[in-house]
């Protein structure tokens, strides 16, 4: 008996819409979740009346094919996706610059003697815990609160430092310092290298991304020790810290980047017949022949993920010139690399863009993007589509579900203000320390609903509902763009020639 769990989707680049690329295998495999391709009949129903009351013959009429076709996001194919919903990436660049862990605040910082230092497991932003610390009252200025030591570390091609902190009281940007020292305990003497930069203005209450630009590091090979000072003296206050990542300077030449904006031009369209760059699918459910389905665009993309279905899907709507049935070809090879999830995601929000501060009380978040493309007919003698045509305008749904634990955003609903959103996947690592990486940029987006209603004793949230829009400034000019990090050249997602 056929089983979905023997089944296969390979796909292959088209150089003409509707023709296979020749006789070769397959160029990948899509690590498909379902799929819900199928051939459709239009049945022509006659109108003559022939004096019998059951209705009239009928005769078969035009063919559509396609459907909804959902896959895992993985750092390799995700790029075919793009490709075909997007418009082909710019040429692929090095990739420079990538995060990497420096110290996971899983476990309690060594404290001064004043300060009480323990782990908070229930409010952090990565891990299991964030680094918790008491500071009392008549802590002196100057005072260094906690240290973290490790085995030693070359930072020498260092561009920044970034962490999360949140603090229960408000602070200035002269409040606080983070410290990076060659030096066990960030204990100073003399003869190697150690720094204190100032850590930017943190809101009451509140978890901020901070991000320390990091110039003439390159002394800085046997980095031992990182810290926190406090400058002015304060009242009582927490001080949570976690996640704290080395912005690196690449070294490596393997790993590439990839950038997607929806094309716009007439010029930039895959063909006459059909703008969106097309592939030939080949689908086998485990019984006799593959269906072949030739001429096929990714017309709607949805990108999902939450804290509940934890792996980012991408549910693509598929529109097919034709299919047939034919012998499979090649073998299955699947992707290795792990998909992004969501515990890579990180989302930021902003008036921007670039957007800026972290959006933390996410559940879901989802995003739908729409060619509004259809199948066109002509008399040519075919019962198949002529064409595929743009039948209206591009169209880019947002979708999330939030825990409501303040109105700052829904104020933005109030007034009308877009915001900008970027959603970044950094993954498992390629090229290291470069990591695989999906980055999606929304530079406008406006809120259509912003629901707050309470259907019960239990925690209140908001199912968000809004549009990204197209932005027209220096340097944008999109209402979406997708960067991909992997270890593919351009010729991976070009045209084929």
């Amino acid at each position: 008996m056929p089983q979905g769990i023997r089944g296969r989707i390979g796909i292959l680049r088209e150089k003409a819409w509707g023709e296979r690329n020749g006789d070769g295998d397959n160029e990948a495999f899509l690590p498909f979740v379902s799929e819900g391709l199928t051939t459709n009949i239009e049945e022509l129903m006659s109108a003559a009346q022939r004096g019998i009351l059951d209705e009239p013959k009928s005769y078969q009429g035009a063919r559509s094919f396609g459907g909804p076709l959902v896959v895992e996001a993985h750092p390799i194919t995700i790029g075919h996706i793009l490709r075909s919903a997007l418009d082909l990436p710019s040429e692929a660049t090095k990739a420079v610059t990538t995060e990497t862990e420096l110290e996971n605040c899983n476990a309690a910082w060594v404290g001064d003697d004043s300060i009480i230092s323990d782990i908070d497991t229930t409010d952090k932003k990565k891990g299991t815990a964030s680094v918790k610390l008491l500071v009392p009252k008549g802590v002196a200025e100057n005072t260094i609160l906690a240290t973290k030591d490790f085995d030693a570390v070359n930072m020498s091609s260092d561009t920044g430092i970034k962490f999360w902190i949140k603090s229960s009281i408000a602070m200035i940007k002269t409040d606080l310092k983070f410290i990076i020292s060659e030096y066990a305990k960030c204990d100073e003497t003399t003869g190697k290298e150690h720094r204190e930069e100032e850590i930017s203005i943190l809101v009451e209450g509140e978890w901020t991304e901070v991000t320390i630009p990091l110039t003439g590091m390159t002394n800085y090979t046997e980095v031992i020790s990182i810290g926190i000072r406090l400058i002015n003296a304060k009242n009582e206050f927490i001080l949570r810290i976690d996640d704290v990542r080395r912005v690196v300077l690449g070294t490596v030449d393997n790993a590439k980047q990839h950038i997607f904006t929806p094309m716009q031009l007439a010029t930039e369209e895959f063909s006459t017949s059909c703008p969106l760059y097309s592939y030939t699918l080949e689908v086998f459910p485990d019984q006799g022949k593959a269906f072949r389905f030739v001429g096929a665009v990714v017309n709607t993309l949805g990108l999902n993920f939450s804290a509940s279905d934890k792996i980012l899907k991408a549910t693509c709507g598929i529109i097919a010139k034709d299919a047939s049935l034919q012998d499979k070809i090649g073998t299955l090879s699947l992707p290795t690399t792990k998909p992004f999830v969501w515990e890579d995601a990180t989302i930021l929000v902003g008036g921007g863009p670039p957007a800026s501060g972290a959006m933390n009380d996410l559940e879901s978040f989802g995003l739908a993007f729409d060619n509004k493309c259809i199948a066109k007919y002509l008399l040519n003698n075919s019962p198949v589509p002529a064409k595929i045509v743009r039948d209206g305008f591009r169209t880019i749904d947002v979708s999330f579900v939030i825990d409501f634990v303040d109105k700052t955003e829904y104020a933005y609903f109030l007034t009308g203000e877009e915001r900008a959103f970027q959603i970044k996947f950094a993954g498992a690592v390629c090229d290291d320390p470069v990591k695989y990486t999906l980055q999606i940029d929304l530079p406008k987006v406006r809120y259509l609903a912003y629901p707050i209603n309470m259907g019960g004793p239990e925690r209140l949230t908001c199912a968000v509902t809004a549009k990204a829009k197209y932005y027209a400034y220096a340097g944008f000019n999109y209402a979406l763009q997708a960067t991909l990090i992997n270890l593919k050249d351009t010729a991976e997602y070009n045209a084929v020639t």
